[in-house]
């Protein structure tokens, strides 16, 4: 056998290796992600009623498993979610972040930690949060659109657009994202930018209800009553 020939083969070993390896690794960290999903449960009766919007119901029965699981992350979770819903947003956090301190990183988990640090005014905290939601699922414009209204609520308006151009990339059928990016756009002076994304909110939504602020810079434009700002928290299941 020529020499090339076996420097060829062993190449083709190491290559293989190589990526026996890789695969490996990745099976292994999927694998442990599989684990953290599922190492805790909520039972049907708990979690029916959160489904079903019966948010004081679902807190009594969050509870109750919690009385018998102390450490089930997922219930701490789902029962902050109810708390949020309830409108009471300082033990919405303290649930929140029960479940993190026993070890669930999710995506959706702190996006809706930054939605509650939203509501209590604290958007150092919730600018904060959205960053961690982002490292988490860079793929989601929702979290993107998160940390650009945290970053807005503290007038760092060119950060806030930055994050709200990618919200609209990476989720370009989101009405809300096209709204964020209108906003920050509009607060950063980039007018026409700004009535470039409302021109596609309105292709989306017709009958969407603006911030305040863009019916002051386009008031021949807009014609919408001003929104109440509800908050959309995600659905944690």
């Amino acid at each position: 056998m020529s020499l090339s020939k076996c420097k060829s083969i062993v190449l083709a070993l190491i290559l293989i290796i190589l990526l026996l390896v890789t695969f490996g690794c990745q099976s292994l960290n999927e694998q442990k992600k599989y684990l953290a999903d599922e190492r805790w449960v909520c039972p049907e009766y708990a979690d029916l009623p959160l489904r079903q919007g019966r948010f004081e119901e679902a807190v009594e029965q969050h509870l109750r498993v919690l009385s018998q699981e102390p450490g089930n992350g997922l219930a701490h979770y789902h029962l902050g979610y109810a708390y949020g819903q309830l409108g009471l947003h300082s033990d919405e956090v303290g649930e929140y972040l029960r479940a993190i301190d026993l070890g669930m990183e999710r995506g959706d988990l702190f996006y809706n930690l930054g939605m509650a640090y939203m509501e209590l005014g604290e958007y150092g905290r919730a600018e904060q949060t959205f960053r961690q939601a982002v490292d988490i699922e860079p793929e989601c414009g929702e979290n993107y659109r998160g940390l650009g209204m945290a970053t807005l609520k503290q007038k760092h308006y060119h950060e806030a657009l930055i994050s709200c151009r990618r919200a609209t990339k990476l989720e370009p059928n989101d009405p809300d994202n096209w709204h964020c990016l209108a906003l920050a756009a509009a607060r950063a002076d980039e007018v026409g930018e700004s009535w470039s994304a409302l021109k596609e909110l309105r292709k989306l939504d017709s009958d969407y209800r603006l911030d305040p602020f863009l019916l002051e810079i386009f008031p021949s434009k807009g014609g919408i009553p001003a929104p109440n700002d509800p908050r959309e928290p995600r659905d944690p299941r």
